[in-house]
């Protein structure tokens, strides 16, 4: 198949989007397909043998999305996409992803979409109503064939815009990157850690909690905390841990490349994930899970369904410190917990997770859709 996967949102942007898209174009390169990434004119190859295409035109700065596409007609776009079998749309309220979604369906191409969002208030009814004042978002999105949600959160966001049939396909992780190591107390060594180790890898933004996360560990002794990202709270995070006194037992190590980040994992002895506000998902969990590291997140959005049903670790309600402190602490002091909840998050992964997995599930999506259509 010649597949397109399509979003305003590729690097040099870092994000899941991003990630999710890069992976899954490898994923599919190995199983014998054509993959183009479609994206800005801001876009950024990262590995030989994926073709990048890039949509001409002005891209915001702030929102980091084609302008000039959001403004021009559909038709425009099928110059670029007339050439491809499938194309599948990431993210569902970007314009490049809109529109390459009712392009494709109007030139007769299988087309998806996939959500990798949610809004923190999706459980409530308030979303039924807001959902009848978006009526261009539920204009472009009966169009896909098939919407692939993230996460069950994922999909009962996504619904109230749309009645285009909607599927959970989860995100993925390369599990033979991110896998159990035995020499933990080598790569502390070679970082310059002693004792216990935290772990935090994430944005520095308020929605993700790393606030609340230093408050929690400044109560707990005789381990360190390695917080790493970067984002508009890391100054203020800095400040934060000085005022706490446990500066000398933090580190910050701001934006690291991905390829250290399987030798952060593999020396943690607790991966924690304090989010705030609602995520669809949380690709981090999956590399800590794949890691063979147990969990501690927050109760919200799509985290559940990964922790709570891999046993992969302990879920804590969003923004309390004592209940994450207790959390952290407990895992902490005990060795055989721990080893459980990493053998079972690592279990999880290589039997429902791993890209291998993912991605023939999407493949066979692909399938199901060019059998049915038939050119529809």
């Amino acid at each position: 198949m010649r597949i397109a996967l399509v979003s305003d949102w590729y690097y040099p942007k870092i994000g899941g989007v991003a990630t999710h898209m890069h992976h899954l174009a490898l994923k599919l390169r190995e199983r014998g397909h054509e993959v183009t990434i479609v994206t800005n004119s801001r876009g950024e190859l990262m590995e030989d043998g994926i073709n990048l295409l890039r949509i001409p035109g002005v891209v915001s700065p702030i929102l980091d999305v084609n302008i000039t596409y959001s403004l021009k007609s559909t038709r425009e776009l099928n110059e670029f996409l007339r050439d491809f079998d499938v194309i599948h749309s990431h993210h569902a309220f970007t314009p490049l992803a809109l529109k390459a979604a009712k392009a494709g369906r109007r030139m007769g191409k299988a087309t998806v979409l996939t959500t990798h969002s949610i809004s923190f208030a999706h459980e409530s009814r308030l979303w039924e109503a807001l959902g009848l004042t978006f009526p261009l978002f539920s204009k472009y999105l009966k169009y896909p064939h098939r919407i692939i949600a993230v996460s069950k959160a994922a999909k009962a966001f996504i619904e109230h815009f749309t009645d285009t049939p909607i599927e959970i396909i989860p995100n993925g992780v390369d599990d033979g990157i991110f896998r159990p190591v035995r020499n933990r107390e080598k790569i502390k060594e070679e970082f310059s850690v002693e004792g216990r180790v935290v772990l935090y890898v994430s944005r520095m933004s308020y929605r993700k909690g790393p606030h609340v996360l230093l408050n929690a560990f400044s109560g707990i002794e005789d381990a360190v905390l390695i917080m790493v990202g970067s984002g508009e709270m890391l100054p203020f995070l800095k400040a934060q841990a000085k005022f706490l006194r446990i500066e000398d037992r933090v580190r910050f190590l701001g934006y690291v490349e991905s390829g250290m980040l399987p030798k952060l994992f593999g020396m943690a002895d607790v991966f924690v994930l304090p989010s705030v506000t609602a995520e669809a998902f949380g690709i981090v969990i999956l590399e800590a899970m794949a890691s063979g590291v147990p969990v501690v997140a927050t109760d919200v959005g799509g985290i559940p369904e990964i922790v709570r049903e891999s046993e992969s670790g302990v879920l804590v309600p969003p923004g309390n410190e004592l209940e994450l402190r207790n959390a952290i602490q407990k895992l902490l002091l005990d060795d055989g917990l721990r080893a459980r909840f990493g053998a079972n998050g690592r279990k999880a992964v290589e039997e429902k997770y791993s890209w291998d997995r993912v991605t023939e599930r999407i493949e066979k999506t692909y399938e199901d859709i060019l059998s049915k259509s038939n050119g529809d």
